[in-house]
């Protein structure tokens, strides 16, 4: 099992009281103040937690480790690695990983954003690539930033330049004329890798327009 499993295990459990109204106190105070004192503590408890849950997608820095929640609250990525084996929540979008934290799929309805401007890139084509990446590749996005897509790894592969601002850019222009005209555009990106590689050979788009489904394959040698 890799490090990162073995993080993610000891991170995400279930915790579960039972039976806390037979608590009963230490002291002389009355039992009647102790158990109002617990309903009271638990009812803060859940108050905190509605409140932290609206803060997601996140991060935050534990034992010198960063780690990402998505937008439900769930660990995805930890440092510059993936989990693997494991679905997650971006602006809405779902993603999936193989067995060695790679994206083998990112998919959603498209919708425009509302913020202005292109956030730049957080993550390298070092840490997304991790080593694999070829010269002059760009950092592509699976899904596109006009559609509110991640800016980070999660939503980043190593993908050929030409390629990213030529055909697929047409392509996502496409996509976001339509759903401009107020059209229904879904769209599911599936990759394809050779061996362990952690660059794509092919990236499968398969998109509806309206329930008009098509599917595009785009080359990234």
């Amino acid at each position: 099992m890799s490090e990162l499993s073995e993080i993610l295990k000891s991170e995400i459990k279930d915790y579960e009281i039972k039976d806390y109204e037979e608590i009963k106190p230490q002291s002389e105070e009355n039992p009647d103040d102790s158990r109002e004192y617990i309903d009271d503590l638990f009812s803060k408890e859940i108050l905190s937690t509605d409140i932290v849950n609206d803060k997601y997608p996140c991060q935050e820095i534990m034992d010198g480790k960063t780690y990402y929640y998505d937008d439900n609250g769930k660990i995805y990525r930890v440092d510059n690695e993936l989990a693997p084996n494991t679905e997650y929540v971006i602006n809405g979008y779902e993603y999936m990983t193989d067995d060695q934290g790679r994206i083998v799929f990112a998919k959603g309805e498209l919708d425009m954003k509302a913020r202005e401007g292109r956030l730049p890139i957080k993550d390298s084509i070092e840490s997304i690539g991790k080593g694999d990446q070829k010269e002059g590749d760009d950092r592509g996005h699976l899904i596109g930033d006009q559609f509110n897509g991640s800016n980070g790894l999660e939503n980043m592969i190593p993908q050929n330049a030409n390629i990213n601002r030529n055909d697929f850019k047409n392509f996502e222009n496409g996509l976001a004329k339509e759903v401009k005209a107020g059209k229904e555009v879904k769209l599911k990106i599936e990759l394809i890798y050779e061996g362990d590689s952690r660059r794509p050979t092919d990236i499968v788009a398969t998109y509806s327009i309206n329930g008009e489904e098509s599917v595009i394959i785009f080359p990234n040698s």
